[in-house]
This record gives C-alpha cells, structure tokens and sequence, in this order.
C-alpha cells in the first residue's frame, strides 16, 4: 500500500555514514515527506532549503535496514553500491528509490522507466563498471615486503574490490592506496582494514624499478604501430587510468 508523502522544502542534513544516510529515510517515512535535499558533512552551507539536522540512531537504521532485506537482495545491493557513489544528488536519489520500493515491494527494482528507479539503477551501474576497469588495470608494484598501488577513481571503490583482490591473492599482503579519497585499503597477515592515508611512496627498490622497465619494454615491443587502434584502446583503457599503469604513465604526462 503507497505510504503518502509529500516533497518539503527542508533538507535533511546527517553525518555522511550508511547507517546515517537509513536514518534518512527513516525520518522521512516518520514525517511522511519527502526532502527536497539530503546533504551530508560539509554540505550545509550550499543549500536554500531549511535545514532538519537527522541524528544518527543505530535503532532507527536497524529498522530500514531489516526492511531492505525483506525487500530482496537486489533491492539492498543497488542501496549499498549506491551509496559508494561521488554523485551530488546520490543521498536523495537513493532515498526515493528505497521509499518506491517499500511502497511498491521488491518488483519495484526492475521499473527502470520510474525515475527514481532508473537514478539509482545508473549509480549502481557507473560504480560496477568502474571497479570492473580497476580490476582489469589495477598495477601493483612489490614495496616494503608487500604490494602496493595506487588508484585514482570518482567513486569509493575500494569496498568493490576487496573480495576480488583477496581472492586473486589469497597469500598476499597488499595495499591499494585511493588518492581521490584519501583511504587505504590494506591487507596484512590475513587480516583486511581500511585507513585514512595522505600519500603513498612509490617503490625505489632498484629490482623492482628493472621489472617495471622490462615490463614498459615487454609492452612497447607487442605494439604494432602500423596496427595501433587509439580509440579501440581507450574504450578497453580510457585515459583517466593511464596515470596509474606503469606502461601508460609516460603517455599519460604527454596529454
């Protein structure tokens, strides 16, 4: 049964976590209304709406969560990969995509010409693809006893690409080092964290630097510049990862 709301002119203001963002939706459902915006830290001051600051309470978000589990996994997976995005608007935008599914029950995921479902159905999309090009272009290089790399992606991907690399590299310390969003995420002795980090130091270690170079040679000596397709690379490689692969970097700084 629809649960009427109407749009305000209040934005709800939170702290900027998951757990905050379900208390979110849990106020809306409580004033029965829907917001004009949903701002998180540091966002207060860009808006003309009236301000309702959302405290965060577990309880609260323990409800909406059991929710979106009843609504099915795909419901709570386009939720959760949803909020890794950057977008401005993807607070609101998941907002109202989860009140059309408590409202129209978990069919409501695959009504991709709802507008609220096909917002979030697109924030999901551009997450997974661009994890799956980091796990295809992701270069690790050996650094104090372990892997390291570093990435430059719009979204928080990192929670993506756990599984994968702990997986692929199951006996393996790495870390991967997002310097768009100043986190880590770092596996060591079997055990995976994330970290708040500032800079990664390239490796110097003269082996690993002679590896790097045999690999740029390796790659130069397969291309067939009669052959070269620039545009067919840039689709499998768009350039906007090129500064973090060892075998672009040099095309990347002539850009």
């Amino acid at each position: 049964m629809p649960y009427p709301a109407h749009v305000s002119d209040t934005a709800y203001y939170y702290d900027g976590s998951f757990t905050g963002f379900l208390c979110c939706v849990f106020e809306s459902y409580t004033r029965r209304e829907i917001p004009s915006a949903v701002l998180g830290p540091g966002e207060g001051q860009t808006t003309l709406f009236g301000l309702k600051s959302i405290p965060t309470d577990p309880a609260h978000a323990k409800r909406v969560a059991d929710g979106l589990t009843r609504l099915g996994p795909m419901v709570k997976e386009r939720v959760t990969i949803g909020f890794l995005s950057t977008e401005e608007e993807k607070d609101l935008i998941l907002l109202r995509f989860v009140r059309c599914c408590f409202d129209k029950g978990p069919r409501a995921v695959q009504m991709l010409g709802n507008p609220d479902v096909s917002a979030a159905f697109a924030l999901e999309r551009s997450i997974r693809n661009e994890a799956c090009h980091f796990t295809e272009l992701l270069r690790f290089e050996e650094r104090d006893g372990m892997l390291g790399a570093i990435i430059h992606p719009k979204n928080n991907v990192l929670p993506m690409l756990r599984g994968h690399f702990c997986s692929r590299l199951p006996d393996e310390d790495f870390l991967i080092f997002d310097a768009t969003h100043g986190t880590a995420l770092l596996r060591q002795h079997g055990r995976v964290q994330y970290l708040a980090m500032e800079y990664y130091n390239p490796a110097s270690d003269a082996d690993e630097l002679n590896w790097q170079d045999l690999w740029k040679r390796f790659f130069h000596a397969l291309t067939i510049e009669e052959r070269r397709n620039a545009k067919a690379q840039m689709n499998h490689a768009p350039k906007r990862f090129w500064q973090d692969m060892v075998e672009m970097r040099e095309h990347y700084a002539g850009l």
